[in-house]
């Protein structure tokens, strides 16, 4: 493993009681990324809809 993600790895172990919301960083990832291909949101709890709004 790299030293930037052992660094991320023990700071999500040493600041867990922070509440991080999934899918604002999701949200936040394809905005800085926007080349990156865009997958139907698999967050949401349901699936059986047809019309899956992208992230």
């Amino acid at each position: 493993m790299g030293k930037e993600r052992l660094t991320g790895l023990c700071l999500m172990s040493v600041h867990r009681d922070i509440d991080v919301n999934v899918s604002d960083i999701v949200k936040q990832f394809a905005r800085q990324n926007p080349r990156k291909m865009k997958l139907p949101c698999i967050l949401e709890s349901d699936l059986s809809n047809e019309d899956n709004d992208l992230c």
